[in-house]
């Protein structure tokens, strides 16, 4: 349920940014997240970066929620369920030959002392064979803490199209 809370609470905001044509007004200046959970979850921002770069499916796996309510976006189209995330994640690191992963601007929100929402610039390049995709743009996750880890329960990356 907690799951579902938040990936309504991401899509919402998302959805509100949008609707306006553009960007959300800036809100309000909020507290900072407390320092253990701003460490958590630049923790598993960095594991995530880390199994990208050595296309690790079984270090990814370990990241996610593996429950009907985790919704990865990717390149436009949402994948609900870790089923169907698992695939899409396996397909995409057999397909490379390398990753690179680089984050910038990452900022952590918690939403309660279970539930955060971490955002930031992302650089990927991709390479199969001789050819290199390069990708910049925006990596929204919303975590979860189950037990003693924090989980990946939405994940949403866009980008500019050039």
């Amino acid at each position: 349920m907690r799951s579902r809370i938040v990936t309504v609470a991401l899509a919402g905001a998302l959805a509100a940014a949008c609707a306006h044509g553009g960007p959300a007004p800036a809100p309000a200046p909020a507290a900072a997240a407390p320092k253990d959970v701003v460490a958590a979850v630049r923790s598993v921002l960095e594991q995530w970066r880390q199994a990208y770069e050595v296309r690790s499916e079984d270090a990814l796996a370990k990241l996610y929620a593996h429950d009907p309510a985790l919704v990865v976006v990717l390149e436009g189209t949402p994948l609900v369920g870790w089923p169907a995330v698992e695939a899409a994640l396996k397909d995409r690191v057999a397909r490379a030959d390398e990753i690179h992963v680089r984050l910038t601007d990452v900022r952590v929100v918690d939403l309660a002392p279970t539930a955060a929402v971490v955002t930031a610039g992302l650089t990927r390049e991709v390479k199969a064979g001789a050819t290199t995709v390069t990708e910049r743009g925006t990596l929204t996750l919303a975590l979860r803490k189950d037990a003693d880890a924090w989980l990946i329960v939405a994940e949403h990356y866009s980008y500019k199209h050039v």
